[in-house]
């Protein structure tokens, strides 16, 4: 995948996390493409339950509730198809991007968080 397939399947995304994903990715944040598919049901039924426990523990920003929810809209209504996760990182910004197999259409896209805590050690 090339810089500018997924930045025209970034820029035909209408979810709310699209046009943020694009502005990061076109101002150089770093970016890369699984080199596999996975099932978009599969990747449906992992972050509905992401979401979930996110709304069970208090998060507090309705924008990333609704980032995700659409995500898992978009990866219900392509059934059993294959996609690959491509992600765009700005810290502390993370987007997920979701791409139909033939890397044309972007699936889903929301934002997350890149975990910036200090790896835990044994003592």
């Amino acid at each position: 995948m090339t810089f500018e397939m997924l930045r025209s399947a970034l820029a035909r995304n209408g979810s709310i996390s699209g046009p943020a994903a694009l502005a990061v990715l076109l101002s150089g944040a770093r970016w890369k493409v699984s080199s596999s598919t996975g099932s978009a049901r599969s990747l449906s039924a992992i972050w509905c339950d992401r979401l979930d426990m996110l709304v069970e523990t208090g998060e507090s920003d309705p924008a990333r509730l609704l980032s995700l929810a659409q995500a898992v809209d978009g990866l219900d209504d392509v059934g059993d198809a294959r996609v690959y996760l491509a992600t765009v990182t700005d810290p502390p910004r993370r987007f997920h991007v979701y791409l139909s197999e033939d890397l044309a259409h972007c699936v889903g896209v929301w934002e997350g968080r890149v975990n910036e805590q200090a790896p835990r050690t044994a003592t």
